[in-house]
């Protein structure tokens, strides 16, 4: 997962330190300026907002405009009722006071993304392989996969859109968050050394490049209908 932040107060500053201490990647955007452009990427799964940016810089309904489908969360000194009910009505999908203990608006950040793309708990099911979104680890079967950050963030991305077609740049935008990408063939051995991980259930699972266009992971075979897989 990736979360834009726009680290416009010194809470969202702290709550950006803690969601990167939990694994989640993220994009930092330090002027509100600039949120709109960033957030119109759609390089992320969440969008993180202090209440303050949308007086001075932009609008729920703006943002929602730019990028429909990606969830905005709304960061709060005290809100009052009836500021909540006005912002969800605008195009929030979360309103989190800031005096909220960092770790539960972690969690909370990490339930909005996920349900987001349909998943209602961490453990995302891929055919014969089980995806920890809080832990950031795969299992197939009783084996944890031995997988870099890098790979992981790459099978997490195509895992959440199983069956849909990714371009090269969303996924690299997703993975790299426009900051030191790879040449193209330092990924292209990532991308191969992904398969080659997943060579075990090469006949349930693959990835699929289609040339020119990106990648898609296709699921053939579900879990239920392997044989048990040995350690």
């Amino acid at each position: 997962m990736r979360y834009l932040i726009a680290e416009t107060s010194w809470k969202l500053v702290s709550l950006s330190k803690a969601v990167a201490d939990s694994g989640t990647l993220k994009t930092r955007c330090e002027s509100g300026e600039e949120i709109e452009d960033f957030h119109s990427t759609g390089a992320q799964d969440l969008t993180v907002i202090d209440a303050g940016l949308l007086q001075r810089h932009s609008s729920l309904s703006r943002l929602r405009e730019l990028q429909p489908a990606i969830p905005i969360c709304v960061i709060a000194r005290k809100p009052r009722p009836e500021q909540i009910a006005a912002w969800l009505t605008s195009g929030a999908d979360m309103v989190i006071d800031e005096a909220t203990p960092l770790p539960e608006m972690v969690a909370r950040l990490a339930s909005v993304a996920r349900r987001a793309h349909g998943i209602a708990h961490p453990l995302l099911e891929c055919g014969p392989l089980s995806l920890d979104l809080e832990a950031r680890r795969v299992h197939m079967g009783t084996v944890t996969l031995s997988l870099s950050p890098k790979l992981y963030e790459i099978l997490e991305f195509l895992a959440l859109r199983s069956g849909r077609l990714a371009s090269r740049e969303a996924l690299l935008n997703h993975v790299y968050g426009f900051e030191n990408e790879p040449a193209p063939r330092v990924f292209d051995v990532y991308m191969c050394n992904l398969r080659t991980h997943l060579n075990g259930v090469a006949e349930a699972l693959r990835i699929d490049t289609v040339r020119g266009s990106g990648y898609r992971l296709e699921v053939t075979e579900r879990r239920k209908a392997l044989r048990a897989l040995a350690a």
